[in-house]
């Protein structure tokens, strides 16, 4: 266990807090072992599942933004009948660790881009006392 889990795990429960509409918050490696959790207790995914996808997709949508534009993945958002979920990576030296937010359909799209881009910086900082973007 890294020295930072428990505060993160401390926080992404309170990002939770925040909106009756945020589903879940995860935190994983690049490799997809998840680090730190918060979800509510319907939630249908595991930390450890969400992990994976999250660290998935995160690098099909960096290639994918790569190869079709020649740019930088910044973000990617799933938009689904029930709500939304963003990956980010959290942006830290290593960039070896990704997040994912997931909000359900009472939820504007861009609420939930602003929880995880905020929440990304934010662990940035738990992690190494590193500066937001």
């Amino acid at each position: 266990m890294r020295a930072w889990q428990p505060e993160a795990e401390r926080y992404l429960a309170a990002l939770l807090d925040r909106s009756d509409a945020l589903r879940f918050a995860c935190i994983g490696t690049a490799d997809g072992r998840v680090l730190a959790n918060a979800a509510r207790a319907n939630a249908h995914s595991t930390g450890d599942r969400i992990a994976a996808m999250t660290s998935s997709l995160v690098a099909l949508s960096e290639s994918f933004s790569k190869d079709a534009l020649r740019s930088h993945c910044t973000h990617s958002v799933v938009s689904t009948g029930h709500g939304a979920i963003v990956v980010v990576r959290v942006p830290e030296p290593a960039r070896g660790y990704v997040l994912s937010v997931a909000s359900d359909g009472s939820e504007l799209m861009a609420l939930t881009l602003r929880s995880a881009l905020d929440g990304a910086d934010r662990l940035a900082q738990i992690i190494g006392g590193f500066a937001p973007r």
